[in-house]
């Protein structure tokens, strides 16, 4: 039998007013997120909701608060995670991508939901304060390019490898700027994304003992289901302070990760996060007739309800 992943998405996903339809036409996905908000606005010192929903932001503004932005993608994702589970949808096991294993711990009952709320608006205002501002990229092209255009990726970091095809690399931001410049220069497709700290990088090495005396208030449970770290390329035998540490500072490995998921027999893979960017990558990974597809609950270009409706539809065709 095939067996369902749930996948959640990290920083460079979020986006103002995402699930916006969905909140206001979804009652139970409405409930989850005042939830959420009744949580998070008095870490974050403001509410949650205003700042996703603000009517002064387009949907195409850089959402690059990193408190702001880290919150509301957990609680976005832990919402959409409830809704779908009352649908009567579960899953086999939780994938994060960088931020998003915060949210699979949280949803593997590994963390409280206010333990990983907190750690990431405390870990956000930790790299605000003590770690430089620096930039990524997204690179759309192949991994070669690292060798033969070296010089442009001077001072910079591979920091995920999505699929072949498709890496993020992240550097001071004077660097980033060059390495974007250059590209465009010989027509490499690139697109900035709204990160302005170093993860995933020695960059933020020097934070690392605040960090863990963070995770020294976190109350770590055994997981009620399966995690899979893309920063260890595997399942995780327990949610600990190592475990969170490595995956905000070790590059994400979100392609092969997927390759050694697949490797066992064909799974489907549900995006909950905001953008359907997973999914997406996903689309790319999978060898054609090997079992497996992926699916998404809603994506960045609006229609919630419908992609939910799709979601539904795709789910039940199983």
């Amino acid at each position: 039998m095939t067996s369902t992943v749930f996948m959640y998405s990290g920083q460079g996903s979020q986006y103002f007013h995402m699930t916006r339809e969905l909140y206001e036409h979804n009652a139970r996905y409405r409930l989850w997120l005042d939830h959420c908000d009744e949580i998070a606005s008095p870490l974050m010192g403001t509410s949650l909701l205003e700042t996703v929903f603000d009517p002064r932001r387009d949907r195409s503004d850089p959402f690059d608060s990193l408190p702001h932005s880290s919150a509301a993608l957990i609680c976005v994702e832990y919402s959409l995670t409830r809704v779908v589970q009352e649908m009567g949808h579960q899953c086999d096991a939780l994938l994060g991508y960088s931020l998003g294993e915060i949210t699979a711990a949280v949803v593997a009952e590994a963390l409280p939901l206010e333990d990983g709320i907190g750690f990431a608006v405390e870990f956000a205002r930790l790299l605000e304060r003590r770690t430089p501002r620096c930039g990524m990229l997204a690179v759309v092209g192949p991994s070669e390019l690292l060798r033969t255009h070296e010089s442009l990726f001077a001072g910079c970091w591979v920091t995920g490898r999505n699929f072949e095809g498709n890496f993020v690399v992240s550097g001071h931001a004077a660097d980033i700027d060059a390495l974007e410049r250059g590209l465009e220069a010989e027509s490499v497709l690139c697109q900035r994304l709204p990160v302005d700290y170093g993860v995933h990088t020695e960059l933020i090495d020097p934070v690392e003992d605040r960090a863990r005396r963070l995770m020294d208030s976190l109350s770590f449970a055994p997981a009620q289901l399966p995690v899979i770290s893309c920063a260890t390329e595997g399942r995780v035998d327990a949610v600990s302070a190592d475990g969170v540490w490595a995956a905000v500072r070790q590059p994400v490995e979100f392609s092969r990760t997927i390759e050694k998921v697949t490797a066992a027999g064909g799974a489907t893979f549900v995006d909950l996060g905001p953008s359907a960017t997973l999914a997406t990558f996903v689309k790319y990974i999978a060898k054609p007739g090997g079992g497996s597809s992926h699916v998404s609950a809603v994506n960045r270009f609006g229609n919630d309800v419908k992609s939910m409706n799709d979601f539904q539809a795709f789910m039940a065709a199983l």
